[in-house]
């Protein structure tokens, strides 16, 4: 299942079409409301305590407990902890219509769903958009927040998702504003207070969500010679001295970028050729190159805004902007 979508998976995006094409996602082609992201969030999770088989067959209750959708009878996460709490994921979406959405009327929601089984749940608010000088395309910022059951704490982060061709750019500066508020707080007994009490502190994600354009747009005026693109894929994709499989890879990894970064990408020359234009190249070859046929898509997506590729992403932005 490489798009991460169960068939008791449900959401809505603010968009005509979706990658995946499945119909459990709703497309409006306008913003989701509150009363259909809570039609997404509210279901009920239980907590059941497992259990062995004792030696004369009677069952023997073990410190370890499954989380579990009853309304499905399915099993989200095989094991969690004693000091997990279950908290409903429409709690979440209560905090962000009184604390974000009312205080920021010009915000909205652009999707909203679950994945694996509602094992995940995510909510995406629409910031707003910008475009770089050169740039055909679009991009639009968006903070995401979500609660990864058995994949760690609820988080946030911000996003800019490049429209032309999907990119996902995570936003390092506005990240980081998310990570000294919200961003990792563990199931346990106190969690819904405490994301209540250090809830998101927009006005410094908005500041950084501005530094961030800037930055996008001085790297946008600072072109690319073959020299400084040869040393980019000597940092990024070293070559091994010997023959062999890893030496095939990054040959392959070597060309695949270039070729991305060498396409045009929907910008003009000038701007495809420039650092802003080799950040999206690697983000493109990050984000969709690095795919095969049986990867789990959604989880990739996943990682490329909240993970390993994401990390990777902020690395390279930090040696373009350094180099």
């Amino acid at each position: 299942m490489s798009h991460g979508i169960t068939d008791i998976d449900k959401g809505f995006v603010n968009a005509v079409s979706t990658w995946h094409g499945l119909p459990q996602y709703v497309c409006l082609n306008r913003a989701v409301t509150m009363k259909e992201a809570a039609s997404v969030l509210n279901f009920e999770i239980e907590k059941r305590q497992l259990t062995r088989l004792g030696n004369r067959g009677q069952a023997i209750l073990v410190g370890a407990w499954s989380l579990v959708r009853p309304d499905h009878d399915f099993t989200l996460v095989d094991s969690v902890g004693e000091r997990f709490q279950v908290l409903n994921n429409n709690h979440m979406m209560k905090i962000i219509d009184e604390f974000v959405l009312a205080a920021y009327p010009d915000l909205e929601i652009e999707s909203v769903g679950t994945l694996w089984g509602g094992a995940t749940v995510f909510i995406n608010l629409k910031m707003g958009e910008f475009a770089i000088k050169g740039d055909s395309s679009k991009s639009v910022t968006n903070l995401m927040y979500a609660n990864p059951l058995g994949k760690g704490s609820y988080l946030a982060c911000a996003h800019s998702t490049r429209i032309v061709c999907n990119n996902t750019l995570r936003m390092a500066e506005a990240q980081g504003a998310a990570n000294k508020t919200l961003a990792k707080f563990r199931h346990t007994a106190t969690a819904g207070a405490r994301i209540k009490d250090h809830f998101i502190d927009l006005a410094e994600v908005k500041l950084g969500m501005k530094s961030f354009v800037k930055q996008m747009e001085e790297l946008a005026k600072q072109g690319v010679n073959s020299e400084y693109l040869d040393n980019f894929l000597n940092e990024f994709f070293p070559m091994p001295e010997e023959a062999g499989r890893g030496r095939t890879m990054a040959e392959n990894n070597r060309d695949s970028l270039a070729g991305i970064f060498e396409g045009g990408q929907h910008m003009v020359k000038a701007v495809s050729q420039s650092k802003y234009g080799l950040l999206n190249a690697y983000t493109d070859f990050i984000d969709h190159e690095t795919i095969s046929r049986n990867s789990d898509a959604a989880a990739i997506r996943w990682d490329g805004v909240n993970g390993i590729r994401a990390a990777s992403k902020d690395e390279v932005l930090s040696w373009l902007t350094s180099n």
